[in-house]
């Protein structure tokens, strides 16, 4: 189930990104006609303010999914961009048979449907085009708060989408349907219980999904010890989601960790010292390079730190950011790539940009017209994007915390 007061700008600050927008709808930004926020966000403070704002979503209505980082979007575990991984229909329908023939000896009851198959199968891990939801906001909210400190968190609410009746079921595959629509499973965990879990089904499983009136919870890093007390005080705990001896063992490590972490605890800094020493060696290496070969990372929170040779001119050509602010913790950005300053020569053929590995399509391809490369994205605040030009190899990369003009408040992000 399973991311202020104004001060000096500091060092790069890792990565807080978001979805590429993926809506048709348009809005004026800047005088020019961009894509509308994919989603609406609504950053809570305290408490008390997320009890007051959650209070109108408890009709039974809407589900619930609680994500560590804010910066993650609803896209299924099959349909995530990973190094040297793109979706396909084969691939997944695959690894789904490949599970069911070699699951068949550790289970005590075969599940009867391909359904129940898809959802025992998302249970234990296996990557599936299902999404994990649960009717109740404070289960939702514990799997936001627990982990990953270093960023905010995020509560997806969506309204309660059509249900695929126990009738159909029997009679359609998860394979076939088109439109996204949630389920219960028939095969039941105790977990799935105590969670008050759901799936929903999704026929695009690579492609992040939104609804109209979707909206997002932002919870501040800071606040997230104390959601945890607070949840543990109300009964939402380890033992209690999980209901089951590791659930216990975990709720008895969380509870000494109650004791010895500060209220509001700090975030570590990640240095950037072993970036730079590798953007020197990148940049000393002017051959073409494979763009999906994987590199080994500098900075995990910025994946893209120090792996483009650390310069936004390069070799005659240049990259160049502009930044927007558009409502509540949604920034436009803008990559242009074109010819540096004083060249006479003109950008064709495909540029490749490298985004953070959260984005749904981490790795976008885009051709060159009346000699510039643009890429538009949203974005929660700044990280770095890598750069390969196709037809003669130079990389460039931009540290999008570093952009002059950008806003304060992206740039420490």
């Amino acid at each position: 189930m399973a991311r202020q007061a104004k001060a000096p700008i500091k060092a790069p600050i890792k990565a807080r990104i978001k979805a590429r927008v993926t809506s048709e709808q348009t809005d004026k930004l800047n005088g020019e006609q961009v894509d509308k926020r994919p989603w609406d966000r609504r950053r809570v403070r305290s408490w008390n303010e997320f009890q007051n704002h959650i209070e109108r979503y408890l009709d039974g209505n809407y589900l619930f999914r609680g994500v560590a980082s804010v910066r993650f979007p609803l896209v299924t575990s099959v349909g995530r961009q990973r190094e040297g991984y793109e979706y396909s229909e084969a691939r997944e329908q695959a690894l789904f048979n490949q599970f069911k023939r070699e699951a068949l000896p550790f289970l005590p009851v075969r599940p009867t449907s391909n359904w129940e198959w898809l959802a025992l199968a998302q249970h234990h891990g296996v990557p599936t085009r299902l999404l994990d939801w649960s009717e109740s906001p404070s289960v939702s909210l514990f799997f936001a708060v627990w982990g990953n400190d270093e960023e905010d968190a995020g509560l997806y609410i969506i309204r309660r989408p059509e249900e695929v009746k126990p009738g159909d079921l029997e009679q359609q595959s998860p394979f076939g349907v088109t439109d996204v629509a949630f389920f219960y499973p028939g095969y039941v965990t105790p977990r799935l219980v105590s969670q008050r879990g759901l799936f929903t089904v999704h026929p695009k499983p690579d492609q992040p999904y939104q609804s109209d009136d979707m909206q997002q919870i932002v919870i501040g890093k800071e606040c997230k010890a104390d959601f945890r007390r607070k949840l543990d005080a109300s009964g939402i705990h380890h033992a209690a989601i999980m209901a089951d001896l590791d659930g216990l063992s975990k709720r008895l490590v969380a509870i000494q960790s109650y004791r010895a972490t500060a209220l509001l605890p700090e975030a570590p800094v990640v240095s950037s010292s072993a970036g730079t020493a590798r953007a020197g060696t990148l940049a000393k290496s002017s051959a073409k390079i494979d763009a999906s070969a994987p590199r080994p990372r500098i900075n995990p929170s910025d994946p893209q730190k120090g792996q483009w040779g650390g310069k936004s001119t390069n070799n005659g050509w240049t990259v160049a950011a502009d930044v927007a602010e558009s409502g509540p913790d949604w920034f436009m950005i803008t990559l242009t790539v074109t010819a540096a300053a004083g060249e006479s020569k003109m950008l064709s053929g495909d540029v490749v940009f490298h985004l953070h590995d959260s984005f749904p399509k981490s790795v976008c391809t885009e051709t060159a017209r009346n000699g510039k490369a643009v890429l538009k994205l949203w974005a929660y605040g700044a990280f770095t994007v890598g750069i390969l030009i196709e037809h003669d190899g130079t990389m460039l990369e931009i540290d999008l915390a570093e952009v002059q003009g950008a806003p304060e408040l992206f740039r420490e992000r």
